[in-house]
């Protein structure tokens, strides 16, 4: 079975963050983030909130996904 959706959660990811504004790291960050949380759900659909992508995004590791 191939995972699906990690590359796209990564260029949607980047994609918004640069259209809000934000400089190339914090895009990046972003967009790592996104991709990141994205492997930890099944399916097509990265069913994420903006939230939970920005507390990864700004550090924190915890390995905790509050849903």
């Amino acid at each position: 079975m191939d995972r699906v959706g990690g590359g796209d959660s990564f260029a949607g990811g980047l994609i918004y963050a640069l259209m809000r504004g934000d400089g190339d790291e914090k895009a990046i960050n972003f967009a790592v983030a996104a991709s990141c949380l994205k492997h930890s759900i099944s399916g097509d659909y990265n069913r994420v909130t903006l939230e939970e992508v920005e507390t990864l995004a700004k550090g924190d590791a915890s390995g905790r996904v509050q849903r």
